[in-house]
């Protein structure tokens, strides 16, 4: 029991490594049917989830699903002996103590670990205790170890030299008091927060946060790089992990004087490492970064203006 705990622990934490084949299984070969019965008591059966999946190697399979509210796992099952090709199925009752027409809406999560690889799945459903409920279902993509920047131009547009990868940075005119507000993109493809210039006098702090953080938001970050850069010139490393440049801390009050040498055209960058989920609280999915949007394309162009060369 200790070992199978393990691997659904290990599970939980690997389900960005979704691949191609992860896709293929959500789409086409997953299967989810609700049988509820329409007036419930809570602490009755809610649903039976009838679940399919096809095997593409021998091996073994397991199975795990987890009340994303109460934060539990309800229900675990592995199978031995799995065929290439095989389908599989479980029909799993799932018991909700404290369901009531009050919070109608709640979800779950399957995870398996099929051939070696693991695969996450949202399940939402909308239930209520009188009318019985509906379930749809939806692939909550976890991205791993993935890095988040304030949004900007891209160093590899700029000086291609510095870097392969789609690193941004944002220059910030420090002249103008008050806050000014960036998104936070990670993936270089979603939208997962907001960043904070807030400047006062000759102070300057730069803070940021990430959507829905204060409900059940999924987003965790694993490392924090934040600096400022005198002009584009100055840049010579935008790895973090072996980089000259000191870094500050986020919340960090910064003379702009004696700190930045009086400079009030800077570059500011930002490179934190995070892990997230598309559906960022298993209601919400983020917003998808499109950076070649008119709106976003003309915001680079008055952000480079402002740039020391």
């Amino acid at each position: 029991m200790k070992k199978l705990l393990r691997v659904l622990a290990i599970a939980a934490m690997l389900a960005a490594l979704m691949l191609p084949l992860g896709t293929a299984l959500a789409e086409k070969a997953m299967v989810i049917s609700f049988n509820g019965p329409a007036n419930l008591s809570p602490g009755q059966a809610a649903a039976v989830l009838t679940t399919k999946i096809n095997a593409v190697q021998d091996g073994t399979v397991v199975f795990s699903l987890t009340d994303t509210v109460k934060r539990t796992v309800v229900y675990t099952e592995s199978r031995t002996g799995i065929q290439a090709g095989q389908e599989i199925a479980w029909k799993v009752p799932y018991y909700d103590e404290g369901m009531s027409s009050s919070k109608p809406v709640k979800a779950m999560r399957a995870s398996f670990v099929l051939d070696g690889k693991t695969y996450s799945y949202m399940i939402y459903y909308n239930f209520s205790v009188e009318n019985g409920g509906t379930l749809t279902v939806e692939k909550g993509t976890w991205y791993s170890n993935n890095t988040a920047c304030s949004f900007g131009p891209a160093f590899r547009d700029v000086r291609p030299s510095l870097t392969d990868k789609w690193y941004t940075f944002t220059p910030v005119d420090l002249s103008k008091q008050g806050r000014q507000t960036f998104e936070y993109v990670a993936s270089n493809k979603y939208v997962i927060g907001e960043v904070f210039v807030d400047v006062a006098g000759d102070e300057v702090t730069v803070n940021y946060h990430n959507f829905y953080d204060a409900q059940d938001g999924q987003t965790k970050t694993l490392t924090e790089y934040v600096t400022f850069y005198r002009d584009l010139a100055s840049v010579k490393n935008v790895n973090p992990e072996t980089t000259d440049q000191l870094g500050f801390r986020f919340g960090q009050t910064l003379s702009i004087a004696n700190d930045l040498e009086g400079d009030t055209n800077v570059l500011l960058y930002i490179r934190n490492e995070v892990t997230y989920c598309d559906y960022v609280n298993y209601s919400h999915k983020l917003t998808r970064f499109w950076p070649n949007l008119p709106e976003r394309k003309a915001l680079r162009e008055q952000m480079l203006a402002i740039m020391d060369k």
